[in-house]
């Protein structure tokens, strides 16, 4: 596995876009949340109460795993808000 060294972020409906490498922002030893909060922070986007995923290829990412341990092919990210269904 090689691991990633960018990260690109967007909203669901793709007009936020984000991009950066884990030498300046973000480091390896950042996790998926941490990621994911800076993306919303630096969006301006609120976070509204809510529960904030990031999904890749349709599979939501695990929030509390360290950047270093994604997979290269996992660094396009669309981050949404977590929904119930109940």
């Amino acid at each position: 596995m090689v691991a990633a060294t960018r990260v690109r972020m967007t909203d669901l409906s793709r007009q936020r876009r984000y991009e950066t490498d884990l030498q300046s922002d973000l480091t390896p030893q950042h996790t998926v949340d941490h990621a994911i909060r800076h993306y919303l922070d630096r969006m301006s986007i609120p976070e509204g109460g809510l529960r904030w995923a990031a999904f890749s290829r349709g599979v939501r990412l695990d929030s509390k795993i360290p950047l270093r341990e994604v997979p290269e092919a996992d660094t396009q990210w669309t981050v949404m808000p977590e929904v119930s269904a109940g």
